[in-house]
């Protein structure tokens, strides 16, 4: 590591002198850093606030680029695997004549077509030009819904949303699910909320689409604003994002005929016929009210008034891939006015974003082939098992639940499977046409076969190898229907983790996220669901309220943070995040702890293994963000901003306070005010 020079306040804290400076190797020059100590700002004390200790001065030193909204550790490591995926691709062009629907073909072939910028301008609006006419035709309600089915299979939105997933309360079969959609600006505060900044993107909203209808040559009287006004309907009827995340609320499952036949103008089984889901018998609505509410929505409005938003959907969800001229504008208001992103990124990094995102599965598999070693694969599995075993301790020894709960807790913790690198079983994509001359249309066929992998689910038996993340991707999950963690090779590289750190800063780092998923199957909502991933009840009635007032708690901690001026963190919709946060550190923490009882500790850089730890779960979430994009994702993100997922946790971690000292200092709660839930 680089060294660091403690000035004097810290000195005293640390009270620890750094050792001397080492002249590197060449060999040393090629590992990488674990934690580069120049990312400290030691004009703050990290009793004050830790997360400007230990990352200000890389905040100063890297803004937010002008093409991004944010810039984070998540970004920077996404953008070095980018780097590995664009060799990737170029090397494809290379290949002749690759076997047809072999994973080869079909990235050249899109690659070729993603690149033949002429041909895209030529042709993206004309290929398109059939879904905008069989809008512009409809003439009635029974035509409508042919539409929304119609259009769904192409990725085209309308306030219709059904699908396939697993039976949340039956984790060994498929089932169709109805939730809300329609609101292109994402979340109904944009929609609803009387603020300047809110009637200013409103504003641009609405001379926005009506850029779009005059730059396609579609001929309407003011189509922004009688689009703005049904979607600002749509705003009003729909729920909370916080209610979404309630998986009790959310489950009503019902037969499809019962659904139906409450409903006078959706006409709920022709659109599941004509979304190829003839088997769905059964489906669970997400969202009843939005629906009762959605119909009679369906007639107040004027059919002319739900061509011109179905027009908008399809350019709303098509508009960056059209053409230059169409993506620019796309750009501006969805990029610039809504994050405040100031540039587009250059025409190939944009390419390689659409391939990676449409291909994600067969560039993984060439991505993993060439950059992921085994031995990460092995240190990640001894890395979960001692979590495992820490949780299970905590678990033992929390005070606040009882034996028959927590007999039902480690039984889940136990039955808890996981998923490292890249799926064992690669899925078929030989009937997916993709040439090299039609960029849009390839497209267009991406999205057909992907909806139709999904529709045929339903019937078949639950494959339990499916992965639901592309192997290079930044990022884990938790499934509580599949009680699984998984994650992707693409989060296994530095800073997150790498074989040849110090343990402290791989357990601050990725032992951290592999907690924070562990927990996710004891947050709010993932506390719902047994150990086979029903939803179902094993808690008793004594612990379950004693479990939500320690939520609450946490929710109300966070709403008190204020990252905007009077603007909060919504503590409710962040809950679920926030718990699997502070169970992550606290869980990594002690597997750590573990680990090291047999390992001498020599200091590094002047700080303890301790304080390693911490260094390297803020280490994670460094990073800086546009007003704009925080603004958005206050409103729209379940996670809780960067800072406040480092300060949050850390508030009420007792070992914080004894690594770095900070007893009565603003960075901890107290004693009688902190939380630990697991």
């Amino acid at each position: 590591m680089k060294q660091f020079i403690i000035t004097g306040a810290a000195l005293l804290l640390l009270t620890q002198c750094n050792p001397p400076k080492e002249e590197k190797t060449e060999e040393m020059e090629d590992q990488p850093v674990a934690f580069e100590l120049s990312n400290i700002d030691s004009s703050v004390m990290p009793c004050d606030n830790f997360y400007t200790y230990a990352i200000g001065s890389w905040q100063k030193e890297n803004p937010v680029p002008a093409t991004e909204g944010r810039w984070m550790s998540f970004n920077i490591l996404a953008e070095n695997n980018r780097e590995k995926i664009q060799g990737i691709l170029d090397e494809s062009l290379k290949a002749e004549n690759p076997e047809k629907g072999s994973y080869l073909q079909l990235i050249q072939d899109f690659y070729k077509s993603a690149l033949d910028t002429v041909g895209r301008n030529e042709n993206g609006l004309k290929t398109l030009q059939t879904y905008i006419s069989a809008i512009q035709s409809i003439e009635n309600l029974e035509q409508l819904n042919q539409q929304f089915s119609a259009l769904k299979k192409v990725r085209i939105g309308s306030p219709v949303s059904f699908y396939v997933s697993r039976d949340a309360e039956n984790s060994e079969q498929y089932i169709t699910y109805a939730s809300q959609s329609g609101m292109t600006l994402g979340d109904k505060s944009y929609y609803l909320k009387e603020d300047a900044k809110f009637e200013e993107i409103r504003t641009a909203y609405v001379t926005h689409i009506n850029d779009i209808f005059h730059m396609a040559g579609i001929e309407a009287e003011n189509p922004g604003q009688r689009v703005l006004d049904l979607e600002t309907k749509i705003a009003q009827i729909s729920w909370d994002r916080k209610d979404l995340r309630d998986a009790d609320k959310t489950y009503n499952k019902m037969a499809v005929a019962e659904f139906d036949g409450t409903l006078s103008n959706l006409n709920v089984r022709g659109i599941l016929d004509g979304l190829d889901l003839t088997k769905a018998d059964t489906i669970v609505v997400r969202t009843i009210s939005f629906y009762e509410d959605l119909d009679k929505l369906m007639m107040e409005v004027s059919i002319d008034d739900w061509k011109n938003y179905m027009t908008w959907k399809v350019f709303s969800g098509w508009s960056s891939s059209i053409s230059d001229e169409f993506e620019k504008k796309h750009f501006d208001f969805f990029s610039t006015t809504m994050r405040g992103v100031k540039e587009m990124r250059p025409r190939k990094e944009r390419i390689l974003r659409t391939v990676d995102g449409s291909l994600s599965e067969p560039l993984g598999k060439l991505f993993v082939e060439k950059y992921f070693p085994e031995e990460s694969k092995k240190y990640m599995s001894e890395l979960i098992e001692n979590l495992r075993g820490a949780y299970k301790q905590s678990i033992m020894n929390l005070t606040w639940m009882g034996d028959s709960t927590k007999e039902k807790a480690l039984k889940k913790l136990e039955s808890f499977t996981y998923k490292i690198g890249y799926p064992d079983k690669w899925e078929d994509y030989s009937e997916l046409e993709i040439s090299s001359d039609n960029y849009v249309q390839n497209l267009i066929n991406i999205s057909l076969f992907g909806f139709k992998e999904m529709s045929e689910k339903l019937g078949e038996p639950v494959d339990k190898d499916e992965w639901h993340m592309a192997p290079q991707m930044v990022n884990a999950y938790y499934s509580p229907s599949g009680n699984e963690i998984v994650f992707p090779a693409g989060i296994l590289q530095p800073p997150f983790f790498h074989p040849s750190f110090d343990d402290a800063i791989n357990y601050g780092g990725i032992g951290g996220v592999i907690g924070h998923e562990f927990t996710h199957g004891f947050d709010d909502q993932g506390a719902k669901y047994d150990w086979n991933g029903n939803k179902q009840n094993w808690w008793t009635d004594e612990d379950r309220e004693r479990f939500k007032a320690l939520t609450q708690q946490l929710a109300d901690q966070y709403s008190q943070y204020e990252v905007l001026p009077g603007e909060y963190v919504n503590g409710q919709l962040t809950l679920g995040e926030n718990i699997a946060d502070l169970g992550g550190i606290t869980l990594s923490y002690m597997a750590l702890e573990k680990v090291m009882e047999s390992k001498e500790d020599p200091m590094i850089d002047g700080f303890t293994w301790q304080q390693r730890f911490f260094l390297g779960w803020a280490n994670v979430w460094k990073g800086n963000i546009t007003e704009e994009t925080l603004r958005n994702r206050i409103l729209t993100d379940p996670h809780s901003p960067a800072e406040q997922r480092v300060l949050g946790p850390l508030a009420n971690v007792p070992q914080f306070e004894e690594a770095f000292g900070c007893t009565g200092k603003p960075m901890v709660k107290s004693d009688s005010t902190r939380i630990k839930i697991w």
